[in-house]
């Protein structure tokens, strides 16, 4: 574990990960929408995506991402996609935004990834690199960066443009961040 910390960032794998649930509680909600972008050698090259079933969504959740139980229906359980999913981000250094706060506890909970796993948090680094701007919202620092997307809230869209504004910071912060000990959460 400690050597990882000192490995080169361009030798590490990252995943980008993203998650849509019924609520906010990872004891109580449900995750019924997952991805992951897979970053090597500062390139994304690979995406994974699944919506998992749920017997109840929320009204207020469905406005939040659009994900309503009809297009649930037929998606598979959580038993089957928690291993195609772990699987996927098998060796990776896991990156989100706000991850530690929210994903984390979902990941924990649903996904059986451990609590101390290593993440890189890119609205931690944005507060970093940004720390004049008020605000460190994805659509915000997307825009600010100059990185396009049409779709908010839906678990692709919103990690293939954390895996771009992450791209962004590491050139950004090019001087600073060397290994992966600086830019963990």
């Amino acid at each position: 574990m400690k050597k990882l910390l000192n490995t080169s960032l361009d030798e590490i794998d990252f995943a980008v990960v993203d998650l849509e649930t019924t609520g906010f509680c990872s004891q109580r909600d449900c995750v019924i929408e997952v991805a992951a972008v897979k970053i090597k050698s500062g390139n994304i090259k690979e995406h994974y995506q699944s919506l998992i079933y749920a017997e109840y969504i929320p009204y207020q959740a469905t406005r939040v991402h659009g994900i309503d139980l009809q297009m649930v229906a037929d998606a598979p359980s959580l038993n089957t996609v928690r291993n195609d999913f772990r699987e996927f981000i098998q060796g990776c250094v896991l990156v989100g935004h706000n991850i530690k706060s929210f994903d984390m506890p979902f990941l924990c909970n649903a996904f059986n990834i451990e609590e101390n796993a290593f993440c890189v948090d890119t609205l931690k680094l944005s507060r970093l690199l940004f720390a004049k701007e008020r605000t460190h919202k994805l659509s915000v620092v997307a825009q600010r960066l100059g990185i396009k997307n049409d779709r908010y809230h839906r678990a692709l869209d919103d990690t293939l443009v954390t895996a771009n504004v992450f791209l962004e910071f590491l050139k950004i912060g090019n001087r600073q961040f060397k290994v992966l000990k600086d830019i963990i959460a």
